[in-house]
């Protein structure tokens, strides 16, 4: 049970995985906050929206990051425990609803009682690999900084620990302070897009991260089209922009070759504004095709099937 007066929130416990979605839907988590406040590289508001009104969302149990991330949480949180034999630390395992506002809701960790200030705060486990690595050079990164405001708001705790492992190796610890400043703006965010948007159904901005949302969202197995009288606005300004790129991209790839043309064997160019640098180096890859060719067996045994997007195509209507 978690300890501490719960005057701030009550406790929801889900016996399966069905259970926990089931609750995620009926308002906004922790994980949620960065995404609809447009600070998430993994996910947007529409995404979340997506979510919250239809139940549809992208299982990303199988995502070595997240696999990784569910089997060293406890590792971390035990380190955490060994640093601190001071500080008394549960886990929560349930989530946290605000009663003041009941679609704020947190799916917490841990909790952690830290002596010198004779209270429970929140505990926070993380882990990132090594291209996030630049992320925590000055403390929580926004966009996990957005989720321990939104923890500390339906919790009314004072104050919350971070602990990370980064690329396996390397174990930090950051205490954030309660900021009232840093809440009320979570708040006001998560309290608009539950209102505006979830409640009174109304989409949010679709993003070019959005694709494949929506292509999970609409799949029909026949792929029919729809029938439009006249072509759509958005479709002349996809092909205008289309053209648009096809030209840009034509100018990038004819000057960037003449630049590697003037590099030559040199590293790159020089000048008064700055550095060109051309990077050349070796990729190991899968030969699949001398795989399938020696051990189909094998290739056959770890092949997996997923949707995928493929992009938009044009094709015109030839004249009778």
């Amino acid at each position: 049970m978690i300890s501490g007066e719960n005057q701030h929130f009550t406790l929801v416990r889900c016996d399966s995985d069905e259970d926990w979605l089931a609750e995620r839907r009926k308002g906004i988590g922790g994980s949620d906050v960065a995404a609809i406040m447009g600070l998430s590289a993994y996910s947007t508001p529409y995404q979340v929206w997506l979510e919250k009104t239809q139940g549809i969302h992208e299982d990303i149990s199988e995502k070595s990051a997240v696999m990784w991330g569910n089997i060293l949480e406890p590792v971390v949180g035990e380190h955490y425990m060994d640093c601190h034999a001071d500080r008394h630390v549960r886990r929560v395992n349930a989530i946290a609803r605000s009663i003041e506002r009941p679609w704020a809701q947190a799916s917490l960790d841990y909790e952690v009682f830290d002596p010198e200030l004779g209270k429970w705060g929140v505990l926070e486990i993380k882990t990132a690999g090594w291209r996030r690595e630049s992320d925590w050079e000055e403390g929580v990164p926004v966009y996990y900084q957005t989720q321990v405001a939104h923890y500390l708001s339906v919790t009314g705790r004072p104050f919350a620990d971070v602990a990370v492992l980064i690329a396996g190796q390397d174990y930090r610890e950051y205490r954030v302070m309660r900021d009232e400043e840093d809440i009320a703006t979570v708040n006001a965010a998560v309290d608009e897009f539950w209102h505006d948007y979830v409640e009174d159904g109304i989409e949010p901005r679709i993003d070019a991260m959005d694709g494949a949302s929506v292509f999970m969202a609409h799949e029909r197995p026949e792929y029919d089209y729809l029938e439009s009288e006249n072509t759509p606005t958005m479709l002349n300004r996809w092909l205008l922009a289309k053209a648009e790129l096809e030209h840009a991209r034509a100018e990038l790839d004819r000057w960037s070759a003449k630049l590697k043309a003037q590099i030559g064997d040199a590293r790159g160019i020089e000048c008064p504004d700055g550095k060109l640098t051309w990077n050349r180096f070796e990729k190991t890859y899968l030969d699949t095709g001398r795989l399938r060719s020696e051990q189909p067996d094998l290739l056959a045994e770890y092949q997996t099937k997923k949707q995928v997007d493929g992009g938009l195509r044009w094709k015109p209507r030839k004249e009778a």
